[in-house]
Parts: C-alpha cells; sequence; structure tokens
C-alpha cells in the first residue's frame, strides 16, 4: 500500500479486497479517524475489544463506551463495526483485527516521526518471494533508493537493505537513531554494496534518504557461540538520519566483533577490519582455475580392485567390483549393480582419481579407481554423438565396451526424467574431464596442478601425479613451477584466508558454503618469486607441506594406514595451530590478504 492512499487527513481506510463481501461489486472500506489512530495505546485496546465482542455474539458498540470513545468519532465507528459484522457473518473476521493494528501503525509512525527505531527486518532472498511482490520489491530497492546491486548479486539480493532503508524513509526524523539486527553478509558482501554507502536515492524523483553509518561501529555476532539464535550468522548495524542537505558516511570496515559464550559473562568484544567484497578487483588465479568432473553416479565408475579367480588371466586386465559410498544418493544406492560386479577389462581405462575426500591439508592421499571411457595416454575422449552414451565403441577395449553398455544402460534406465544429457555428457559436463586430457598433454608453461575442496574449509594439496584425475568435488589450478604452488598451498590452507573468505560464503544453519565461488574474489596476487613477501610464503608452504607430510605419516602409524581424511584432516589443522611451520603460514599470509 501507500500511506498517501491510506491515510487521508482526518481519517485512515483500510480498502477490503472486491469479493463476497462487496456491496453492488463495490469494495468495504473500514474507516478509522485519524485522531484515534495516533493514539496507540486507546486504538489497539478499542480494536482487541471489538473484535472480541463480534466473535462472542456480543454487541460491539460497547466497546465505544467501555473506551470513552468521542461522540464525533462514533459515527464513523459504527460503520466500521457494521462491515467488520458483516466480515464475520462470511468467516471472515478472524484476522482483521490483526490486520488493522499491523496496516495502520506502520502508516500512523508515517506521519509523526520517530526518534529511535529498532528492529529485526525479514532475512528474505527476493527470488523467494512471490513474483507480484518481488517485482515490487525490486523496483524500490532499484529505483526509489539505488540499493539493488543485482549482477552476479542478484540471487543473493535480500529484503533486510530494503527493509532498513524503507524505515529510515518513513518513520525516522532527521537526527534520529536506528539500529537493527542484520544478516551478516550486510556487513560486507557484494550484494549490500550500495546500501553500505549510507546514500540512498530515487533515481525518477531525486528523493535522498542520507544515513550516517559512522555513528557506531557495527556489531558482528558471528562468532559468538553457540550461535544458533539466528538461522544464519548475524550483525547489529546502526545509523544516523542525517537532512537532505547532508551525504550520508558509509559503513565503517572496522566492526565490534562478540566472541565467546552467549549468555554468560565470558563474551568479550574487539575491534576488527573487515574486508570489503565489492571492492576487489578478484585475483588472476580465477583465469586458471577449473572445476573437476562430474564422475557421477559414482557407483557406475568407481571400482574396487579384486583378486581374478581365473585360471588363465588376460595380460594387463583387471577384476573390479562397484565402489559403494557414503555419497550415494537414490536411485543409485538402492541400485542393483550385479551385472558390473566381477568385471575383468583392460586395465588402461582404470584411472586413478582424487575427490574432496583424498585431500588433507597440504597433502593428498591415496586416489580413488575409475573406469573411464578412455584409454590411458590419449589426448581426447572417442566422442560420437549417435554412439551408445556419446562414445565411439570401438575407441575402447573390449571388455570397456561391454561395461559401457551396462552402465549407459542403468544410467538410461534411472537418471532423472528432467537430465537430458547422455552418460558422456553427464561426465564431461562443459569439457571438464576433456580439459583435463588436454592439460595432460599440453600443460603449457604450468605443469603442476594444485587442488583445493570446492566446499567447507578451504583444504589443498599439490597433485604429483600428472596422469590422475580430478573429480568435480575439487578445483585444480595450473601453477607455473613448484614455487607458485607452494606459495597457494599457503594461501589456500590458512586460517587467515579461511577468516577473509567466510564471511563472503553463502552460511545455512550448517556454516559457510560454496567457497569455490568466492575463494578468488580475495585480493590474491599472482605469484612473483622476486616479491619478498611472495617468496617467503612459498618457502613457508613448502616448509609446512613437509612438516605436514612428517606429522601424516606419524598418524597413520598410530592409529593405522587407513585412518579417515576427516580425522587426518583434524589432527593436521590442530597441528598448524601450533606449529612453527603454521605459524609462520599465518603471519605471512595475514600480511598479504591486509
Amino acid at each position: 500500500y501507500r500511506s498517501d492512499d491510506m491515510f487521508a487527513e482526518h481519517e485512515v481506510a483500510i480498502v477490503v479486497e472486491n469479493g463476497a463481501a462487496a456491496i453492488n461489486g463495490e469494495a468495504l472500506e473500514l474507516k478509522f479517524p485519524r485522531a484515534l489512530v495516533d493514539n496507540a495505546q486507546t486504538f489497539d485496546g478499542l480494536i482487541s475489544d471489538i473484535g472480541d465482542h463480534i466473535e462472542s455474539g456480543a454487541d460491539a458498540t460497547l466497546a465505544l463506551d467501555d473506551r470513552h470513545i468521542a461522540e464525533e468519532h462514533r459515527a464513523m465507528l459504527l460503520a466500521t463495526i457494521a462491515t467488520l459484522q458483516k466480515l464475520h457473518e462470511q468467516g471472515r473476521n478472524h484476522v482483521w483485527t490483526y490486520y488493522i493494528r499491523n496496516m495502520v501503525r506502520p502508516v500512523s509512525l508515517s506521519h509523526s516521526k520517530v526518534d529511535v527505531v529498532i528492529g529485526n527486518p525479514p532475512w528474505l532472498n527476493y527470488r523467494n518471494t512471490s513474483s507480484i511482490l518481488r517485482e515490487a520489491l525490486v523496483q524500490q530497492s532499484r529505483n526509489n533508493y539505488d540499493i539493488w546491486a543485482g549482477g552476479i548479486y542478484a540471487t543473493h539480493q535480500d529484503v533486510a537493505g530494503l527493509f532498513f532503508a524503507r524505515s529510515v524513509d518513513l518513520y525516522l526524523r532527521e537526527g534520529g537513531k536506528i539500529g537493527m539486527v542484520m544478516p551478516h553478509s550486510a556487513l560486507q558482501a557484494g550484494q549490500h554494496s550500495r546500501w553500505r554507502s549510507g546514500n540512498w536515492r530515487a533515481t525518477h524523483n531525486g528523493h535522498i534518504v542520507a544515513v550516517n553509518f559512522g555513528v557506531k561501529l557495527p556489531w558482528d555476532l558471528e562468532r559468538l557461540e553457540p550461535n544458533d539464535f539466528f538461522p544464519i550468522p548475524s550483525s547489529v548495524i546502526f545509523g544516523e538520519r542525517m537532512s537532505v542537505a547532508d551525504r550520508g558516511t558509509p559503513l565503517p570496515r572496522s566492526v565490534e566483533r562478540w566472541l565467546g559464550a552467549t549468555g554468560t559473562d565470558a563474551v568479550r568484544r574487539e575491534v576488527v577490519s573487515l574486508f570489503d567484497a565489492s571492492d576487489a578487483e578478484g585475483s588472476p588465479y580465477a583465469n586458471y582455475t577449473l572445476n573437476g568432473a562430474v564422475i557421477a553416479p559414482r557407483c557406475l565408475f568407481f571400482v574396487h580392485e579384486i583378486e581374478n579367480t581365473a585360471l588363465i588371466k588376460a595380460p594387463r586386465s583387471i577384476t573390479v567390483n562397484p565402489r559403494r559410498g557414503s555419497q550415494d544418493k537414490r536411485p543409485w544406492k538402492d541400485l542393483n549393480l550385479a551385472l558390473i560386479t566381477g568385471d575383468t577389462l583392460g586395465e588402461e581405462h582404470a584411472f586413478d582419481v582424487h575427490l574432496g575426500e583424498t585431500v588433507v591439508p597440504y597433502v593428498a592421499l591415496a586416489p580413488l579407481k575409475a573406469l573411464l571411457p578412455v584409454k590411458q595416454g590419449e589426448r581426447e575422449l572417442p566422442i560420437d554423438e549417435d554412439g551408445i552414451g556419446g562414445i565411439n565403441l570401438y575407441g575402447l577395449e573390449r571388455g570397456m565396451r561391454h561395461r559401457w553398455r551396462l552402465v549407459n544402460a542403468l544410467w538410461e534406465e534411472n537418471k532423472s526424467p528432467n537430465n537430458k544429457l547422455n552418460l558422456l555428457g553427464q561426465i564431461n559436463y562443459y569439457g571438464k574431464l576433456s580439459s583435463q586430457l588436454t592439460w595432460q598433454h599440453s600443460p603449457d608453461q604450468r605443469p603442476v596442478r594444485v587442488v583445493y575442496a570446492a566446499s567447507g574449509r578451504a583444504t589443498a594439496a599439490i597433485l604429483h601425479d600428472d596422469k590422475a584425475i580430478v573429480d568435480g568435488t575439487l578445483f585444480w589450478v595450473a601453477c607455473r613451477n613448484m614455487r607458485e604452488a607452494h606459495y597457494l598451498l599457503a594461501i589456500i590452507n590458512s586460517d587467515a584466508l579461511h577468516q577473509a573468505v567466510q564471511p563472503l560464503m553463502a552460511k545455512g544453519q550448517f556454516g559457510a558454503r560454496h567457497l569455490q565461488k568466492h575463494l578468488w574474489r580475495l585480493p590474491i596476487p599472482e605469484f612473483d618469486a622476486a616479491d619478498p613477501l611472495h617468496a617467503a610464503i612459498s618457502d613457508s608452504g613448502a616448509a609446512a607441506t613437509l612438516g605436514a607430510q612428517s606429522r601424516l605419516r606419524a598418524l597413520q602409524s598410530e592409529r593405522g594406514a587407513s585412518v579417515s581424511w576427516r580425522i587426518a584432516r583434524r589432527e593436521l589443522r590442530a597441528w598448524l595451530t601450533t606449529s612453527s611451520e603454521g605459524r609462520a603460514v599465518e603471519e605471512q599470509v595475514k600480511a598479504l590478504l591486509q
């Protein structure tokens, strides 16, 4: 609604939608004297009394006597009571008293500005609203206040900033203060960049709203534990409304970070600086980074090698069973794989594959094994769009031809109806497999690969096997030499990077997600051996690699060679926190990212 439509000089009118309640096709109106509306305590009590009387079947006009309503207001209120009674008879009364109070109070406040606004806006992405509401919200963000970031941030745009701006515009007097609980992303994420300027202006009529965000440091509440009082990490942001002649003051880069256990005296505060993602030009490493191949469904490709019990064994062959894993989902986790169990085929189709679970800080663990429709050493996939599953079967070894037919049939029978990809299209989506074959034969000037986990805590290692394939749970960066690779290892595995990138990542109830989308938005420069800081980081990365390898060997000796990757990650991170190698990395990477 618009306040000038609803709020006349002497009365407030709420239009009831056309429908069964309409008289002669005309909408009904609920009208209230403005003088009464402006007295919140009397008005709210009166509306509650009227609703209770109507609900119980009593004479609702008695509420006017009980609340000592002046004679000059009674005619308008009697007509409104009659309308509410009509709505009740049609079974539509149960929400109207609540609706009236919530419609009228904001409009009343907009005509008599207040000194202080405190609130908790809805944390809702525009994309999750209905199309009609979304169009109105986007229009207000873009045209009324110019806070719409759009572009790559469009899907992350949140209505909290609009709610804050509109509250200042409608309800706060000049010099008045506002404080609101906001999503943590408001402090530094790109979708809030225009809002953080503190200058909000309409593009069509020159209307200006200016806020001094420097009146008080924002509160960063992300580090409180347990941090479960909101579904995503939060902050509190303060402002003071400026006059139309003044320019606003942007949100400070420094925040008051709260740390410790909630509800105790142990909570402490410290002033820290935050990186503003919207100012970042990004890192050149974004141009050298690729996602691994989506080798899925895994049960169709990943295998365990088993003993071949045949009396006469075919040379250069392997016998395998499908590898079942905890990541398998329905229908694949329950699929009958008897037809591809105990398969014997040429070993040239068996590739070492690295996934997120084979990478721990600074170290690549033993890879898994997968059967792929290409022979080791070949430069290209034997693609045939008209072939079975997109493959020219004559490019495969005989056993692999048979297996490919079987797994392709399983794929076509069980894939989602919305998935139009053939089986090769699935594992080579956007060329994510073929690009690795190309690199293996033509690494150009970048012959060393660093891989890092696609989500969760940043975890990276160097792949020393050039023939290994990288799965889609990892990203890989081609480096010029080992010195550059160790430079990147130190940066990606550091807690300093984790602290810098975490606020840029999407957050849910289980923490930050989608590392790969935000890592290279940080100002990480390309390695320059002549730069003393870059060289020092590389040396520290090499030392941390040796230390992590030694610590992992000790851990495997203590707990067995099959120690899980989760335990390995946890123990290596704990070692990095206390070791001289880890401390050197943190000190230098922190200096790089400042």
